[in-house]
């Protein structure tokens, strides 16, 4: 029987792959950097901000778990749990810790046993919630282009322009997605295409438009897609607030204004797409040479803010919710056991 699954082969050279270019950005982030140092700037902190931190990282996990239910509302006439998403999240995020993008098999793997869902209907609205990820993302790209283009990119006279038509394409692209399925049906079924086409080719899009149009039907819902959107921005907010929290953990609110933490979020939020181990090396390359290059941060304090910054939002944020999940479900799965049966007979059944 022909399986979905990639080989293992693959896979592993993926890792390995993924473990290389996490070796490759972290040499390059911490060349000549003076670990003591370093370090003075870490201890330094201030507790109360890393608390606001982690409050407001797993804020952006609950919302996220909402959005999620949202997309999976269609796949089941009961109402999907909030608490399963937020775990099947969470599993997610700490298996990608460990294995990039390794967690989206465990996010799928949870919600589906939990819910009882069918996999491939988890796996288009998963697809669907990476999409919108990516939009935000490059909305996020062309409004910061736009709007606070700074010193440091000033001869760059493109980058105006090219932000303005990020952004106007991004917005255009998410008010057609929930109609994507129809369109690509529609293409295909167009005489000039199809007849060009091999059959099995037009039965494999057709499929995968057939699972797109799963994933998208909350999207067509008029009083849920707005929530949606809402709710994907918010993720977003929370995101950067990570960073300006921690900007005021390190004492740097005199030198790193809101517009220019904007700016290094934007440039660290690139980074999460480099497939390493929990994001390790691309986030603390990308993150300590922008915030050097945007606010003038010198490298130690700004590698000792990358690196306090990943491990609170990558780490701590995501793997210490996750065994919580984790205890909490294995216990409730549990069957209930018997009652212990009495010591001795009942009062009522013993000979006087």
């Amino acid at each position: 029987m022909p399986s979905d699954q990639p080989k293992s082969g693959s896979s592993l050279l993926k890792q390995l792959i993924g473990i290389v270019f996490a070796g490759l950005f972290l040499w390059l982030a911490f060349r000549g950097t003076d670990p003591a140092k370093l370090w003075s700037y870490i201890k330094d902190v201030q507790p109360f901000y890393l608390v606001l931190v982690c409050l407001s990282g797993l804020v952006s996990h609950f919302l996220r778990a909402l959005r999620w239910v949202l997309l999976l509302s269609p796949l089941s006439e009961k109402k999907i749990s909030l608490w399963n998403s937020f775990c099947a999240v969470m599993y997610g995020y700490a298996v990608n810790v460990v294995v990039p993008r390794g967690g989206e098999v465990a996010r799928l793997v949870s919600i589906s046993k939990t819910e009882k869902l069918p996999w491939v209907g988890v796996l288009s609205t998963m697809f669907i919630d990476r999409l919108l990820d990516i939009a935000l993302l490059v909305l996020l790209l062309g409004f910061t282009l736009t709007v606070f283009p700074t010193t440091a990119f000033a001869d760059m006279k493109w980058l105006v322009p090219g932000g303005i038509s990020l952004s106007i394409a991004t917005v255009l692209g998410l008010l057609v997605l929930p109609q994507m399925a129809g369109i690509i049906n529609w293409i295909i079924a167009q005489p000039a295409v199809s007849s060009k086409l091999p059959a099995p080719i037009v039965e494999k899009v057709e499929n995968l438009s057939t699972q797109f149009d799963t994933g998208c039907r909350s999207l067509k819902n008029p009083v849920t897609y707005p929530a949606i959107a809402g709710l994907s921005l918010a993720i977003w907010v929370f995101y950067w607030l990570n960073f300006y929290l921690m900007i005021y953990a390190f004492g740097l609110q005199d030198k790193v204004s809101p517009s220019q933490c904007l700016v290094v979020f934007t440039i660290g939020s690139v980074g999460v797409l480099v497939p390493t181990p929990g994001n390790v090396g691309s986030f603390h390359f990308l993150v300590s040479q922008g915030l050097s290059m945007v606010s003038g941060v010198n490298h130690e304090l700004a590698l000792a803010f990358a690196s306090l910054l990943h491990v609170m939002c990558f780490v701590l944020v995501t793997c210490v919710p996750a065994a919580v999940c984790f205890v909490v479900q294995t216990y409730k799965a549990r069957p209930d056991e018997p009652a212990a049966a009495p010591a001795y007979p009942p009062a009522a059944s013993r000979r006087d």
